[in-house]
């Protein structure tokens, strides 16, 4: 039996091996999270459809945010140990089963276990691996696009599994009362269904690919010492910074539809519906600046995103006092590029931070569990903001506040790049 080993930071693939490898895990990552997510466009046919109170599924989703808060570093742990496609694919299996558990509408004990559950099948044993294996299947110079194809990638199936989901329960919900369970039970289906086929998909396109097992090198050092190994590497703690930002800017979209609503007077229609087309700029601005990240050099093009975004961020703030209605379109898709932009490069970093292959995984965790600390501070921040400040000056504390976050990362990318670029 044939054994591919790492190379480098590329397995020993075909260029169009690679590709369809990354292809397939752009599928499975756009397929894994929506079933987390159903309230995003689903929340009050699930509520019925469950029988819970909002207060219970929100209380469902704290839990689902501390597992992954405390997954992130273990996850890390174990891409470093266990081969990652074992890792992706169980994840992938494991996800879609509780999917159909949960389209038996559990009690709302049982709802709290599974949002747990996913907590572990999506953050413990998925995302480092999903990292990690990307970083590994580009070459250095196509760590750019190969970022920037997974993250304006995802959005679009992330888009397309809702189009289909939508459809499907408009076309199941017939007039009569009550009927709203069962419409709802097939879009739970339906999501499961889809990650359960994707993980046969990616067992099949990747593990077929490798005709056998990745060697893991078995010469690793304790955690504790890896840890601090981590720590002390000055390019981690800039690679948190570049993550911590844009992280910020995606967080600070989610108020745009309030924002729109109550400084601008629009409807919730037009507001849903601008900040709808911003979504469409993540397929655009990820892509496209992963392709400009190998052609001049990432952490360049990812600085210049989050310096664009700190900018249109901050005019956004001030919007009410000089623009008008296209004017605020223009700034809303500018940090929409800009945000889904610094999404697609800021993991390409980690190929520029002097990390050691076999330690890869443990240093993507350590910067996911500081980085994506804006999902529990941020919406607090946000609360505290508007009630003290609610005739505008909130919204623009709030917004000024990320437009400085983003000029710190800004500086922290520049500093990232390697002694041997210009």
């Amino acid at each position: 039996m044939q054994i591919n080993t790492w190379v480098g930071n590329t397995v020993d693939l075909t260029k169009r091996e690679r590709y369809r490898s990354l292809f397939t895990l752009i599928i499975a990552a756009g397929a894994i999270y929506p079933l987390l997510y159903l309230r995003q466009n689903f929340e009050g046919p699930l509520l019925d459809a469950l029988g819970i109170t909002l207060e219970t599924l929100n209380e469902a989703g704290s839990i689902l945010g501390i597992v992954f808060m405390l997954s992130y570093m273990p996850s890390g742990w174990l891409a470093d140990r266990i081969d990652s496609t074992k890792l992706i694919i169980g994840s992938l299996f494991t996800t879609g089963l509780l999917g159909v558990y949960f389209a038996q509408l559990p009690n709302p004990g049982m709802v709290k276990w599974i949002f747990a559950a996913w907590g572990i099948t999506t953050g413990l044993t998925f995302w480092s691996a999903l990292i990690k294996e990307v970083n590994q299947l580009a070459k250095h110079d196509e760590q750019g696009r190969f970022f920037g194809f997974l993250e304006g990638g995802r959005g679009l199936v992330e888009a397309l599994l809702a189009t289909f989901a939508v459809a499907l329960f408009t076309n199941l919900l017939p007039d009569p009362e009550g009927a709203t369970s069962e419409a709802m039970i097939a879009v739970i289906y339906f999501y499961s269904c889809a990650v359960l086929i994707i993980a046969g998909l990616t067992a099949l396109v990747i593990r077929s690919e490798r005709n056998g097992e990745i060697e893991i090198d078995p010469s690793q050092t304790g955690t504790l010492d890896t840890l601090k190994e981590i720590a002390r590497n000055p390019k981690i703690w800039l690679a948190i910074l570049c993550v911590l930002s844009g992280y910020q800017f995606l967080w600070a979209t989610y108020s745009f539809s309030g924002y729109l609503q109550t400084e601008w007077g629009m409807t919730a229609s037009v507001a849903a519906t601008l900040t709808l087309a911003k979504l469409w700029m993540r397929p655009i601005g990820a892509i496209a600046a992963g392709f400009l990240g190998d052609r001049f050099q990432v952490n360049l093009v990812l600085s210049w995103s989050l310096l664009i975004g700190s900018a249109a961020i901050t005019c956004l703030a001030l919007s009410p006092h000089f623009a008008n209605t296209t004017l605020i379109l223009i700034i809303i898709f500018g940090v929409g590029l800009s945000t889904y932009s610094s999404r697609g490069l800021y993991w390409a970093v980690i190929d520029d931070c002097n990390i050691k292959e076999r330690h890869k995984g443990l240093a993507i965790g350590f910067i996911s569990v500081l980085a994506f600390t804006p999902e529990i501070y941020l919406p607090k921040l946000n609360s505290i903001l508007l009630s003290n400040w609610p005739d505008g000056g909130g919204y623009a504390a709030y917004f000024g506040f990320v437009g400085a976050c983003g000029l710190v990362g800004a500086v922290a990318a520049l500093s990232i790049a390697p002694a041997t670029k210009l």
